[in-house]
């Protein structure tokens, strides 16, 4: 575990992979919690069973490795519009319509954009991710989420809906420790070298 689960933290576990899978990423299965003022963020219920987040934790950490600058430095939303949260703002950007195409289409582009830096959903590899968003706001990241609706299949999170708020020094020093403790250990544990070297070099750059 990274950090203080009453503040914000990271814990994972690498586990046996449940899949015939092969190569790098069937090493990176494992367990992977999310902290943030003592909620756990990951965790799930299905079937009235409650199940940490498991799945192929490469997507995640690879996710983290290419957005953290953005989510560290930038602090305005790319829309004009109102709103005090990330979930507020997104909600209000839904409001724009526009009988020009290429300008509906750039407005919901650049919506798309950000949340693909902002929001690690688009990088659930088909797992029970939930959809959250991290985003500057002064000294401080914003944690939100919205998991209502999000999958089909009676999947519940015990924390459906909400906003929290770590210090941006927290945040960073968390994440980046876990990216080099994940890779260090990867490194001891895979035998898929070419594979391994290909990641590391692409974590260390963006360090």
């Amino acid at each position: 575990m990274f950090g203080d689960c009453n503040i914000f933290s990271v814990k994972y576990e690498f586990t046996m992979n449940r899949f015939n899978e092969k190569g790098l990423l069937a090493d990176t299965w494992g367990m992977f919690e999310l902290w943030v003022n003592g909620k756990e963020l990951c965790r799930f219920s299905k079937n009235d069973q409650e199940q940490t987040y498991e799945w192929n934790l490469i997507h995640v950490v690879e996710w983290m490795c290419e957005n953290l600058p953005s989510i560290l430095h930038e602090e305005e939303f790319p829309l004009p519009v109102k709103g005090n949260t990330t979930l507020e703002l997104l909600t209000s950007s839904l409001d724009f319509d526009s009988e020009n195409d290429d300008e509906f289409d750039e407005w919901f582009g650049t919506k798309q954009g950000w949340e693909f830096k902002h929001s690690w959903f688009s990088s659930r590899g088909g797992s029970y991710l939930p959809e959250i968003y991290f985003r500057r706001d002064g000294s401080q990241i914003e944690i939100s989420w919205n998991n209502e609706g999000l999958y089909n299949n009676g999947i519940s999170f015990l924390f459906m809906t909400g906003v929290e708020y770590v210090p941006i020094q927290v945040f960073e020093s968390v994440l980046k420790n876990f990216i080099q403790d994940f890779r260090q250990m990867l490194r001891l544990k895979t035998e898929y070298t070419d594979e391994y070297e290909k990641f590391s070099e692409k974590v260390l750059k963006k360090q």
